[in-house]
């Protein structure tokens, strides 16, 4: 049977209450006083509404495994929609987008896309500056080509090394794009993840991988 969403169980949110008042009193609130906690409880229920009682009450118990603060809605709702797993810090997500594509894992693929997702759900508009899409395209387009001049310079000094010795053949980046889908396979990647890292490559017909 589906546990019903926590604003159509009056019960439920009677267990929601109790424990937020058991958590209120065991944990750093940080000046809040007793009094807010009536509203306190009527924010969860409103903004954590269309949870489930047992996902919100999991979510509390690993959020005070991991912290001593008193949660707020969004270190529930995110660990929820996130499967309990601790949210994707910005540091992260540059170091893993730094990586060339090919030599990302599955697990990269989807902390991006995760981190990604987080950051546009936060989006509000109000007084942030308005991203000028053309100028992020162009951008992007410039990032690309620079990081394309890259590789090549980097290819051409790395044939130079092995021609004289230093270094063993390194795998041609074709090999390694088909060695990265095939290990995005054995891990269960969906196909249309795949074809989403093969497209800049031509797609996964173009690369024989089809």
């Amino acid at each position: 049977m589906r546990t019903p969403a926590i604003r159509d169980d009056a019960e439920g949110k009677k267990v929601l209450a109790r424990e937020l008042y058991d958590r209120f009193h065991a944990m750093k609130t940080y000046g809040k006083a007793p009094e807010s906690l009536e509203s306190i409880v009527r924010i969860f229920v409103r903004d954590l509404a269309a949870f489930p009682l047992d996902k919100i009450m999991k979510a509390i118990t690993v959020h005070a495994q991991r912290s001593q603060e008193f949660p707020t809605v969004a270190d529930i709702s995110g660990l929820i929609k996130r499967g309990g797993r601790a949210p994707v810090t910005k540091e992260v997500y540059i170091a893993v987008s730094r990586k060339e594509p090919e030599l990302r894992t599955p697990d990269d693929w989807k902390l991006l896309r995760e981190y990604e997702a987080d950051q546009k759900e936060a989006e509000w508009g109000g007084d942030e500056p308005k991203v000028d899409l053309a100028e992020n395209i162009r951008l992007r387009e410039r990032i690309k080509k620079l990081e394309g001049e890259t590789r090549r310079l980097a290819g051409l000094l790395a044939d130079a090394r092995v021609a004289k010795g230093l270094e063993r053949p390194k795998p041609t980046a074709e090999e390694r794009i088909l060695k990265t889908i095939a290990s995005m396979r054995e891990e269960g990647a969906s196909e249309a993840d795949i074809e989403e890292f093969a497209l800049p490559y031509g797609g996964l017909h173009a690369l024989g991988a089809s």
